[in-house]
């Protein structure tokens, strides 16, 4: 009976999942198909979620993730509560630059956007909220790994290191220096590792405790500067969520390698 119950967790947790990669709401047939879950099963699991909130009904008769699922995760300090502080000091940076502005925490290896505050006549899909990326290729990964423990950091750092684009870090020593230079530097730069379009600048956002609970990145096209003026802005408005957040003063120790300004 206790296998049958984890099973049943575990094809329902399967099937929430599948909505992760899911811009639009997804048919009963087209839950099943990405989920690996029979059509049956899925008709079963699929109803109970739905009486629970975790899944909604369109007008067309797909399904889309509920407002239960956003009601429980507003419970989560990590998320919901980081974002209530970090919105106005986003809003402050996009309205200085008008460029996208994302923020991320770190979820075991990878990256997981929480907010952003974009243009909507210049919005893209991506990074969305809710999308989880690789640490190694984005501006925000590189801040979040520089700060993680070092056993996830020499596990990333060994490999195999996914190509995203030709300038995604696929060498563990190049890796390690580059993640030297962010914790030195308290910013990092991606330029094209995840768009060939676009380059993204950011900066730590520091808890009560002092270390890196979330990171704050800037996303402009790649012809457009990217370097130590653009870090900075991004760096006083993480510092100013830190503050928020409780996190004690610190140094304002940022000079950009300049092995960075290529490619980091």
């Amino acid at each position: 009976m206790a296998n049958e119950r984890r099973s049943v967790l575990r094809r329902a947790l399967r099937i929430l999942d599948i909505f992760q990669d899911a811009a639009d709401g997804l048919s009963l047939s087209e839950i099943s198909r990405r989920s690996g879950v029979p059509l049956t099963t899925t008709h079963r699991i699929v109803g109970e979620l739905q009486e629970w909130g975790a899944l909604e009904r369109d007008d067309s008769g797909d399904y889309r993730i509920g407002l239960r699922l956003w009601e429980v995760a507003a419970l989560s300090p990590r998320s919901v509560g980081l974002q209530r502080i970090a919105l106005p000091f986003m809003q402050d940076l996009f309205e200085t630059v008008h460029r996208g502005v994302h923020l991320a925490v770190r979820e075991q290896d990878q990256v997981v956007f929480v907010e952003r505050f974009v243009s909507p006549e210049v919005a893209s899909d991506r990074p969305r909220v809710g999308g989880r990326y690789a640490l190694h290729a984005t501006a925000v990964g590189l801040v979040l790994l520089a700060h993680a423990p070092p056993e996830l950091q020499e596990e990333i750092i060994s490999g195999p290191l996914v190509a995203f684009t030709s300038r995604t870090y696929t060498s563990g020593r190049e890796l390690r220096q580059v993640l030297a230079d962010v914790r030195r530097s308290e910013y990092a730069i991606s330029d094209r590792q995840i768009s060939p379009k676009y380059a993204s600048v950011a900066a730590p956002i520091y808890g009560p405790d002092n270390s890196v609970v979330a990171a704050l990145s800037l996303i402009v096209p790649y012809v457009e500067p990217h370097g130590p003026s653009i870090a900075h802005l991004v760096q006083a408005t993480a510092r100013g969520i830190s503050r928020a957040l409780g996190a004690p003063p610190r140094q304002n120790r940022s000079q950009i390698p300049s092995d960075m300004r290529k490619d980091g």
